[in-house]
């Protein structure tokens, strides 16, 4: 699991399978963790600084709109590996 702070990299910023849109990530690009939120099912969604042009965005596990998503554009934690 990630925690804030943390350092990571974009290894995957393809769409995931049953979504129609990916965050502007850039691969092998380095970000650092702003913030974590927790779907009903306590996935975790990751804030690098990106910012959403959408209504909202929403858990890949669950399909529920994650907080604030017309201003953070959640990641799901198997687009990054751990740097540090």
């Amino acid at each position: 699991m990630f925690k804030e702070g943390d350092l990571i990299k974009a290894i995957n910023i393809e769409k995931l399978p049953g979504k129609s849109i990916a965050p502007p990530l850039e691969l092998d690009k380095e970000y650092e963790i702003i913030s974590i939120v927790l779907d009903k099912k306590e996935n975790q969604h990751i804030n690098v600084g990106l910012e959403s042009k959408y209504a909202y965005i929403t858990s890949f596990e669950t399909g529920e709109e994650l907080p604030e998503g017309d201003s953070i554009h959640w990641c799901h934690p198997s687009r990054f590996e751990l740097i540090k």
